[in-house]
């Protein structure tokens, strides 16, 4: 009885705690002639599907909205905040439970969250939902800063898929802002190196070894950007070692190995100077004259 007396106390002191809490805030959908309060729990092509406060659903035309408030998901809350972080398992796994959810949804957490769920899935091998993300972004924020991202991303899809003409045309396309400039703007420095990484791989691809290593050294000379600068140095390491360019490429591993040791390239680039070093002493043994 004690305990039980003890209990009512500590229950009524939870109680009075979680009253105090501020409730979580209203999403607000407002037309012309209404406000809909309540919480948003998915948009599609139909409308914004909105649970009302007051109880009961409806679904808003997305033409006949003029202002909206709605709050972020936590699972997109953390998705954004994984992905700023490089965690992109976690961003994957935390924005696919909802991004589909909030198809073209005209809120800033809405728009980021759609294009790192496409990054995200691009590198997890998700072409599909990828695809849909990046689409999705550039019809709905043509104009936002991150649409580089997604026009680059959907592109990186053509080049998983090995159609590499293609990818080659579009990433050429989007190389056209930075074919003039020596240094982009800081922010823009990513995009160029991605892009032109993208080139060197679509060169690669259609057997064109020469433009493929255009491509990587442009990246390594101008854009020494993470993670695309230590794979430019393995890639092109690669092309110099296949044209006996052997100093050259060791050169570049031993950067890579080196100064990004963290890279993961950095395990395949070990292997391969170890493979150069053997064949280089191979080599000098050949010419060797033959002793007498």
């Amino acid at each position: 009885m004690r305990q039980q007396g003890l209990l009512v106390p500590a229950l009524v002191a939870v109680g009075l705690m979680l009253a105090s809490m501020p409730a979580w805030p209203e999403d607000v959908v407002v037309t012309r002639s209404q406000a809909f309060r309540g919480r948003v729990v998915s948009v599609d092509a139909a409308g914004i599907r909105i649970q009302l406060t007051q109880g009961g659903e409806v679904t808003v035309p997305r033409a006949g909205v003029v202002r909206l408030t709605v709050e972020p998901p936590p699972s997109v809350v953390r998705g954004i905040a994984a992905y700023e972080k490089g965690d992109l398992r976690n961003a994957q796994l935390n924005l696919n439970k909802v991004m589909m959810q909030y198809l073209g949804l005209d809120t800033e957490w809405a728009a980021k969250g759609m294009v790192y769920f496409g990054r995200a899935s691009l590198l997890a091998g998700d072409y599909d939902n990828a695809g849909k993300a990046f689409k999705v972004f550039l019809q709905t924020y043509p104009e936002h800063p991150l649409s580089m991202a997604a026009s680059v991303g959907l592109t990186e899809i053509e080049l998983a898929r090995k159609n590499y003409a293609p990818a080659l045309t579009q990433f050429q396309e989007l190389a056209q802002p930075y074919d003039k400039q020596l240094k982009p703007v800081k922010d823009q420095l990513p995009y160029a190196a991605e892009i032109y990484l993208g080139i060197g791989q679509c060169q690669e691809g259609l057997a064109r070894p020469a433009d493929a290593l255009d491509g990587y050294l442009r990246v390594i000379g101008l854009y020494p950007v993470e993670p695309f600068y230590s794979e430019a140095l393995y890639r092109g390491a690669g092309l110099l070692a296949a044209s006996n360019q052997t100093a050259k490429a060791e050169g570049m591993l031993t950067e890579l190995i080196e100064n990004y040791p963290a890279s993961s390239f950095a395990t395949k680039a070990i292997e391969m100077r170890k493979a150069l070093g053997a064949r280089r002493a191979d080599q000098e043994a050949a010419a060797k004259p033959p002793k007498p």
